[in-house]
């Protein structure tokens, strides 16, 4: 089979998300704990919604019996801010590189998805105020599976039913900005496309052998030549 299936991370990756939804996330734990976990960007990048609370919960001292319960409330409370916040906050826009080659993708018939940590919801919000939640033909989000790992184990069997295409994971390319996304690749022997947006990240991202690392996705026509080599 010549088709690939390109799997798209959201944040870092097609758009600049800002800091409003971490802040958001960072509210509604504050909210239900009664303190802040002071959430950073390393806290959240690379990882789903759920292990985000998660992790700050246990941080905080949370009962492993009482976390799953906390995490769910905590995330129902954060999707209702982030409706009605995220349409009119000022600081998100889109990455041109990364839109420009999940078009140039279609345009080959290849498959293209998303692959993020966001709840599906928070993913929707997010994008469909750019009018691109529609152009993927299906996504894995974070309230899918725990882990991003598990997230692109389960993409074949959602790709055939969204696609009715039977990808393996050989097919498949992650196109992320995270060392976890890197990572992920070679957990399920899938190869990955790593844009370094954050040059403090190089190492790490470096250390997880991504496939291809590049600073930008603008070269469109390389890209493509490497996303078709060797298979």
């Amino acid at each position: 089979m010549s088709h690939r299936l390109v799997m798209f991370d959201i944040d870092g990756t097609l758009l600049f998300p800002g800091t409003l939804a971490r802040k958001l996330l960072d509210r509604a734990i504050e909210d239900n704990i009664g303190e802040s976990p002071r959430l950073a960007l390393e806290d959240v990048a690379g990882y789903t919604d759920p292990v985000i609370v998660g992790n700050a919960l246990r941080r905080m001292g949370i009962k492993v019996d009482r976390i799953q319960n906390r995490v769910d409330a905590i995330l129902e409370n954060y999707l209702i801010e982030l409706r009605k916040d995220f349409p009119k906050y000022t600081e998100p826009h889109l990455y041109d590189d990364g839109v420009s080659l999940a078009d140039t993708c279609r345009k080959k018939g290849w498959g293209v998805a998303l692959l993020s940590g966001n709840l599906r919801e928070g993913a929707r919000i997010k994008l469909e105020r750019f009018g691109i939640w529609d152009d993927f033909a299906f996504g894995v989000f974070g309230d899918d599976a725990a882990s991003r790992s598990d997230l692109l184990w389960l993409v074949p069997e959602m790709a055939w039913d969204a696609l009715g295409e039977a990808y393996t994971h050989a097919h498949i390319i992650m196109v992320g900005d995270t060392p976890n996304d890197a990572r992920i690749a070679v957990e399920n022997g899938s190869r990955s496309l790593i844009v370094c947006r954050r040059p403090e990240w190089r190492s790490k991202i470096e250390a997880e052998q991504p496939t291809w690392l590049v600073d930008s996705l603008e070269e469109t026509d390389k890209i493509l030549e490497w996303m078709e080599d060797g298979l």
